[in-house]
Parts: C-alpha cells; sequence; structure tokens
C-alpha cells in the first residue's frame, strides 16, 4: 500500500485541539535498530512524542530522497509513542526513517522528526541466536572461503569451476559459470536422521542469465544420473516458465511464484522454498509468492545428495548464490521477519483485504486487527466531490473489487458489500477503479499523480476514484466472481 495524503480543510475546533496537542506534547524522536541489514530484513522503529492524530504516519527514506519519495510506512493510529516493524528495502544503500504530523484537518503534513542513519548491505542471514545455531537447522553454508557446513555434519564439495567471491558491501557468494560448476553436500537427512515429513530450504541469489532449465537446489541422484525425487528449487520449463518450487510425489506438485527468472538477473533476492502441513510453498523477498495443497514429505530418506547449483539432469546454474540454509521444519516468513502489507493471501479462510480499512464483516479481511472505534475524518471539508486514492500494488491475475457503502462515522464498516469483476490486472500497468460506476481502466501513472513512475512489470498498481459526499469501503479479492 500506498500512502494517502489527507488534504482536507479543516474546522476550528479540530485546529484548537490540533494546537493543544502539539503544545503539550514531548519533543517526537525517532530511532532504528539495527544499524545495517540485509534487504528484506526486520528493523525496529522506536518513536515517542508524536501529536496524537489518527494519520499521522512513519516511513523509510534513503537518506537524500525528498518527503514525496518515500518506501514503507505506516500510520500512527493515535498512538504519541509506540515501536513499528518494517522490512529493509531491497535496494543497498544508506537510509532513515522520518516522522510526519498529518492531522485530519489540515491542507499539508509536516515532517517533525527523524532517526539515525542504518545501511542496507547483503551479510550472511544466520538463523543462529546469540551465536548458537538452532536445533531444526539441518545443514548451513556460508561459502566463506569454502564449503563447509557450519552444523559440522555435511560439509560441502566443489565441482567444475565453481569459484567463491566476495565483493564489496556483500557476504562470500559461489559463482557459477552455467557449465558444471555445483556443490555436492551428500545427503543431508542422513548421519544424522532428521524429520522428512517437513522442512524448507533458502538462499541469496543474483543470477546472471537465466536459461529455460536451471536449478538452485535440489535433491536426488548424484550429478548426470537424471533422476530427482527429493525437492527441487529452480525452473523446469515441463510445468512453468516461472521460478518454482516443487516436492516429487510420484510426479512433482508444484507450488509457482508466478516470477519470470529473469526478475533474478543482476539483482539479489531471497528465495524460500517448503513443505510441510501448510502444503507446499515458495517465497521470494520474504512474500508468500505460491502454494500447493500437498502435504507429504520427503519420499526417499536414502536420496544420494542435494546438488547447489545444478540437479541430477544438468541443469546448472548461471550466477552467484549466497548462504544456504537447510531446516528440519516448515519455516515462515509471515510472523514480522519480513513485511507482507501488499500480499493478497488468505487469512482464516477469507481473501485478505488488499486495502487498509477493511474490518470484521468484509468479505476480504485484513491480516492485522485495526483499532476500534475509529473515527473517520477523511472527507471532512473536502473542496471537491470525487478523489483518487492510493489502493495497493498487486501481483498480475485476475481480482474481484469489492464496495460497500462505508457506515457513516466509522472507517471500514459497510453493511452494503458489490462484488465488480473478475477484472485482469497486467504486469507493468496502473488502473484506476470508479467506486461510483463499478467500471475500471488502465491509466498513465502521472494521471494519478505527478510523482509516480511506471510501475515494475512484475506488479500491477491499483487506485481508486472515490466520492467525498458518499464513501465506500473497498477490498480486493484474488479470483473469479462468486
Amino acid at each position: 500500500m500506498k500512502i494517502r495524503r489527507i488534504l482536507c480543510a479543516g474546522t476550528m475546533v479540530l485546529l484548537f485541539f490540533a494546537v493543544i496537542s502539539l503544545g503539550s506534547g514531548q519533543l517526537p524522536t525517532l530511532s532504528a535498530s539495527p544499524s545495517a541489514v540485509n534487504p528484506a530484513d526486520k528493523i525496529t522503529v522506536v518513536y515517542s512524542g508524536a501529536p496524537g492524530f489518527d494519520t499521522d504516519w512513519i516511513a523509510i527514506y534513503r537518506i537524500d530522497a525528498a518527503n514525496e519519495r518515500y518506501g514503507e510506512w505506516s500510520y500512527l493510529r493515535g498512538e504519541k509513542s509506540g515501536t513499528l516493524t518494517f522490512a529493509a528495502p531491497q535496494e543497498l544503500g544508506e537510509y532513515e526513517f522520518r516522522m510526519f504530523e498529518n492531522w485530519a484537518g489540515s491542507s499539508s503534513y509536516e515532517e517533525i522528526a527523524r532517526s539515525n542513519t542504518f545501511s542496507v548491505v547483503r551479510r550472511e542471514s544466520s538463523p543462529a541466536a546469540n551465536g548458537e545455531i538452532e536445533e531444526t537447522v539441518v545443514a548451513l553454508y556460508y561459502f566463506d572461503g569454502d564449503a563447509d557446513d557450519a552444523t559440522g555434519q555435511h560439509p560441502g564439495e566443489l565441482f567444475g569451476n565453481v569459484s567463491i567471491v566476495a565483493e564489496e558491501g556483500y557476504a562470500p557468494a559461489l559463482k557459477l559459470d552455467g557449465s558444471g560448476d555445483y556443490v555436492r553436500v551428500g545427503n543431508v537427512h542422513q548421519n544424522p536422521t532428521r524429520d522428512l515429513k517437513q522442512g524448507s530450504i533458502e538462499m541469496w541469489v543474483r543470477l546472471e542469465s537465466a536459461p529455460k532449465d536451471f536449478v538452485l537446489a535440489a535433491s536426488g541422484r548424484e550429478y548426470g544420473g537424471s533422476y530427482d525425487d527429493g525437492f527441487y528449487l529452480g525452473t523446469h520449463s515441463r510445468y512453468s516458465k516461472n521460478l518454482v518450487f516443487m516436492i516429487w510425489a510420484g510426479g512433482w506438485k508444484v507450488a509457482d511464484s508466478g516470477i519470470p527468472p529473469e526478475d533474478l538477473i543482476g539483482e539479489w533476492r531471497h528465495v524460500m522454498g517448503t513443505w510441510g502441513p501448510r502444503g507446499v510453498e515458495i517465497w521470494v523477498d520474504g512474500i508468500l509468492k505460491g502454494t500447493n495443497p500437498h502435504t507429504g514429505g520427503l519420499p526417499n530418506p536414502n536420496y544420494a545428495t542435494v546438488l547447489i547449483g545444478t540437479d541430477s539432469w544438468r541443469s546448472d546454474t548461471h550466477g552467484l548464490i549466497g548462504s544456504v540454509v537447510i531446516w528440519d521444519d516448515q519455516r515462515s516468513l509471515s510472523d514480522g521477519d519480513f513485511d507482507r502489507s501488499e500480499e493478497v493471501g488468505l487469512v482464516e479462510g477469507r481473501p485478505k483485504c488488499a486495502d487498509f480499512d477493511c474490518r470484521e464483516g468484509a468479505p476480504c479481511q485484513s491480516l492485522d486487527l485495526l483499532p476500534w472505534p475509529v473515527v473517520d475524518y477523511t472527507d471532512l471539508g473536502a473542496s471537491s466531490t470525487d478523489r483518487n486514492t492510493a489502493g495497493c500494488l498487486l501481483d498480475p491475475g485476475r481480482y474481484i473489487i469489492w464496495s460497500g457503502k462505508r457506515v457513516s462515522g466509522y472507517i471500514g464498516v459497510s453493511d452494503d458489500w458489490k462484488a465488480y469483476g473478475p477484472f485482469t490486472l497486467k504486469g507493468g500497468t496502473s488502473y484506476l477503479f470508479d467506486v461510483s460506476a463499478g467500471t475500471l481502466k488502465p491509466v498513465a501513472p502521472e494521471e494519478l499523480n505527478s510523482m509516480l513512475k511506471e510501475v515494475g512489470l512484475s506488479q500491477a498498481r491499483l487506485w481508486y476514484k472515490r466520492s467525498t459526499a458518499d464513501p465506500h469501503v473497498l477490498c480486493v479479492e484474488m479470483g473469479d466472481a462468486p
């Protein structure tokens, strides 16, 4: 989601309240930790001295960026102090957080505090806590000069022309030329015996090219043995043109990320495949991108080896692979490790709300509970009848847009929901949904906001044309019409 700027004329009562609030509080402060993080790592922000308006907000910025060039953001929802969790940007560099006063009756927002600077770098991701490796780690490879397993159980062997490089600002990584380079680590589920019913494998990847078939990691026979019968992370043109994670069960059970491998060229990305009671999953940059309902584990406890950078069919990877971790439990990155505010998924059996303001009773449900009650001042004193407001970034696909007339006085409540669509949203395209007409059309980004650039090919941008005189609640559901 992107910030919805509240630009409304106020009343004398609201203005008086704002002056009293600001005059009685402490000086606003912000602090961010840790000082250096991987892309998509968790960052903790502690704030105090906020004015106390529902629409005060904090956002992440490059240190030299204008206030209009914000990254991830969060409303403070009336809290004057507290702690928030953000996900570090994917792009390396120096960043900071900024806090803004934004009361509903004002005509603008005002910056009131900045945090310390922190760095986004790519360092080795470690599952260890206080330097100790968790018991659920099956094998851990940092590639810090060698292919040793940090658990001491399953050392790797380098084959072909594979080398280990350490570029400035990055942790060490395997460099693979796509022609016979790989690492063999053996059967990591034996000696000692580990659970096959569930597990995960994660790594950092930066491709240099994307052939039709390549494998980041797989379990099965030896290189050239032409039989994979465990897990498979990579591409397989017989099943999909996208990055997939698969589990063998007499045939492949495929979780398709929807992400073409070309998107991994020249940029570090975090990828993870899991299997277990939630089914088969593939995660990219901390977001669950594809699932399969199959809940079976690895079928062959006596598989020959895990291969990193290839598989038994010699589907070699061309690029860099950073630290690799194999677990014997089904990991999840949805518990605060990564931000998922722009993901559409399922919450307790109902589609997740892809807008910010849906509550109990909505056909799409927000992942996080919102404070209750919340008075909606958004349209007080609005000078225009219609306003374009930011929706969310979505994966390309088919969606239903739900709209309901807002119950007076409260955000996100409606007893009059209607479904529109399904609409097909294409990547690299911005769309405007007219709430009154129930129609959707593609638009140029500058028609929505002069500061917007075209969205990337892997996402679609959704905005709403809403009436200030007749406010509605919106949410978005994946799939076909009911």
